[in-house]
């Protein structure tokens, strides 16, 4: 009988052994770059042989304003796109909590062959079959684990909840940068026409001096002169251009769109007066901003994962049950019949000391409780230096408003009596130049400083957390919405209950469904 047990033994030696070797090998760094390599070629023939790869994307034409900006992007950004992932990962996450109290069923199935089959008749010697088939049934039913199965379930519910503060910080994110973006549209568009029009009166002038040069009314460096403020006025021509261009292609960047849309910017910088104090954007913070609830329920989550490391001091209790059917019959070896057993019990498992790896998983999960709450407490510093800075932005874009509207005037003022007095010739081509300049620098600044304005206004309502839905509610956001049921919501009261100014704008917010 050796003779038949050798080659078994061998082969299953042989097999061992291919398993171990196969799973100690690594693939070769160069066969990995090889494939990532072919996937780039791939990737970039296809970006060559397509016509225009910007045509798979949504092309809008015509008048566009912020609000429809906003709900582009919100439908497009490929940014909130992922981030509206993270509710799914957290979904399957609430999944494998609940799996630890449910049951386990496991099927098991398997095959044999004895070198000799096993001694059934000790006085006649006879052997049983050499092949054993079986397949068996296995049922697990957890029914205590130490509150670890609560602890798990309420980690994976707050981190579904946190999920859905990301995504309700990333629709507040998205939405400013293209408020933000658009303006910054709006802003490139009004000091290209500043440019344009000042490199207009430098052509004009250049001509009228030429002319005057030619009659012999003016001289050389006249000439000279404003053929230097032409070409000075070209080059912040070519700088505003592509400035203008830079910042329609980050918007459209922004909304997920074609960069071939071909749009009209009707929303125009405005002055707003608003009037807020810092008790009443502190409060409205605190009870809105998505990094807060963030923290919050962050240390919700920790202090979950403390339970689930307290619990292993504790014991455990499954039900447990097996049904098993084979050939040969598992309580007769020498009936080579199929038949089947069962058996199930309780099982208590009480771990009394495993090298004190559990009170190391206790100090680290306090000690991360605490830190969660100094970030929570951090989180609030910061939130408070943020709304400080956004009211000294306001008060300042405020003054500056009101100092570079009364400095256009004059500047414009000016101009037109410098004009009155070349006519007459009081003053010289110089001062002409000089006074358009100024006049060129005052729109500039104008325009800037109702653009700060603008963007002041803007970054206090983010400060505050008002650019997002609403937190806490029963209705999250889904998923990235169509166009048609974007809303903007009603605009928040002029006043709180206790008369304090706080805003007169909108907030932007994504549809909602019901939470499951």
């Amino acid at each position: 009988m050796m003779g038949v047990r050798a080659p078994w033994s061998g082969a299953m030696l042989l097999l061992g052994l291919a398993v171990l070797t196969a799973a100690g090998c690594l693939r070769p760094r160069g066969e990995i770059y090889s494939e990532l390599q072919w996937s780039r070629r791939v990737s970039y023939a296809r970006w060559r042989d397509e016509a225009d790869p910007d045509d798979c994307l949504v092309r809008v034409d015509g008048d566009l304003s912020v609000e429809e900006a906003v709900r582009l992007a919100l439908e497009h950004n490929p940014t909130l796109q992922s981030t509206m992932l993270e509710r799914e990962k957290a979904r399957g996450r609430l999944y494998t909590a609940r799996a630890d109290g449910l049951p386990q069923v496991r099927v098991e199935a398997g095959y044999t062959r004895l070198g000799e089959g096993a001694l059934v008749n000790t006085a006649t010697g006879a052997r049983g079959p050499r092949d054993n088939y079986s397949y068996q049934v296995n049922v697990t039913q957890p029914l205590y684990k130490g509150g670890a199965i609560a602890a798990g379930l309420d980690a994976a519910r707050y981190y579904q909840l946190l999920s859905d503060e990301v995504v309700r910080q990333a629709v507040q994110d998205v939405a400013y940068q293209t408020v933000s973006t658009y303006y910054e549209v709006v802003l490139a568009e009004k000091l290209l026409q500043v440019q344009t029009e000042a490199l207009e009166f430098a052509q004009a002038n250049l001509r009228d001096v030429t002319a005057r040069e030619e009659r012999g009314v003016a001289i050389p460096f006249d000439r000279l002169r404003a053929r230097v403020e032409v070409a000075n006025v070209e080059a912040q021509v070519i700088q505003e251009r592509n400035r203008l261009n830079r910042a329609r292609t980050a918007l459209m960047r922004l909304m997920g769109v074609s960069q071939k849309s071909e749009v009209a910017y009707v929303s125009d910088l405005t002055y707003v007066p608003v009037n807020a104090d810092f008790e009443t954007t502190v409060r409205t913070a605190l009870l809105h901003r998505p990094e807060l609830y963030r923290s919050e329920l962050t240390i919700l989550m920790q202090r979950a994962a403390l339970e689930m490391a307290m619990s292993a001091y504790l014991p455990s209790l499954e039900a447990w049950g097996i049904f098993k059917r084979g050939r040969p019959d598992p309580h007769d070896s020498s009936r080579n019949d199929w038949a089947g057993q069962w058996q199930g019990g309780l099982r208590l498992a009480w771990t009394l000391f495993d090298g004190l790896r559990r009170e190391g998983e206790v100090i680290q999960q306090r000690a991360t409780v605490r830190q969660s709450l100094i970030d929570l407490a951090d989180a609030e510093q910061h939130v408070f230096e943020e709304i400080k800075n956004a009211l000294f932005d306001l008060t300042d874009a405020d003054a500056m408003v009101r100092s570079q509207e009364f400095n256009l005037e004059l500047a414009a003022e000016a101009l037109r009596l410098v004009a009155i007095g070349v006519r007459e010739g009081v003053n010289t081509e110089l001062e002409v130049l000089d006074a358009r300049s100024a006049l060129t620098t005052a729109q500039g600044n104008y325009y800037q400083a109702l653009h700060a304005h603008l963007q002041a206004r803007h970054t206090l309502q983010r400060v505050v957390g008002l650019l997002a839905p609403e937190p806490g509610m029963t209705a999250v956001p889904d998923e990235v919405p169509p166009v048609e049921v974007l809303r903007r919501l009603e605009p928040l009261p002029a006043s709180d209950e206790d008369g304090r100014v706080l805003y007169a704008e909108p907030v932007y917010a994504l549809p909602v469904r019901e939470d499951r």
